[in-house]
């Protein structure tokens, strides 16, 4: 029964890998760079070419991060998959949480690894290079991500809070059935036979 309940849930973790994997990647670069004790600047750490890794891995971040659409769509996927897996309270927060962390994680990891002169706005205004590598808009795209959460979190509030009373009532794990009579009956009569 348990291995049934896990299985089921493994729909819900692939779209949860899908949505935090590029973010995840994102800071992995960012630790990498601070374990090393590089601090933020146009230079290269410690002759590593952290930057082109940091550039790329907040490109395939904000692929999905930028994107309203997909954003929500797969966000109301990992909801209605932990739905299915009888997880009510996992959807729910599953639509709270996700398309905030989404995009916020890779905002925060661009925060913290700027510096003076290196430059952050919705306009692409002023270029950035990091690491020993030129940002491009990976920097400014920060700044669009934010305006994306800012749209989008009163709707997934709204959504999580309606999902989330029709997944309490729809959604909970079902209690066993109880036996057919005739079967307990059975089951009785083989045991008196037994002995």
């Amino acid at each position: 029964m348990e291995e049934n309940r896990r299985a089921s849930l493994r729909p819900w973790a692939l779209v949860v890998a899908v949505l935090l994997g590029p973010s995840i990647l994102v800071w992995t670069v960012r630790l990498t760079a601070l374990f090393a004790g590089c601090t933020p600047g146009p230079g290269r750490c410690h002759g590593m070419a952290l930057g082109a890794g940091f550039r790329d891995a907040l490109g395939l971040a904000w692929a999905i991060s930028t994107s309203p659409l997909l954003l929500m769509g797969l966000a109301l996927a990992a909801t209605l998959l932990a739905f299915r897996a009888c997880r009510p309270l996992l959807g729910t927060l599953s639509l709270l949480a996700l398309p905030i962390l989404t995009p916020m994680l890779p905002i925060v990891a661009v925060l913290v690894s700027r510096y003076d002169g290196c430059a952050v706005s919705t306009d692409a205004l002023g270029s950035c290079q990091l690491w020993g590598a030129g940002m491009g808009m990976s920097f400014h795209n920060a700044a669009i991500a934010r305006d994306v959460v800012y749209s989008i979190v009163p709707y997934t509030f709204a959504l999580a809070v309606m999902l989330g009373i029709l997944g309490f009532f729809f959604a909970r794990p079902k209690a066993a059935p109880a036996p057919h009579p005739m079967a307990q009956m059975r089951h009785n009569l083989g045991d008196d036979l037994d002995q």
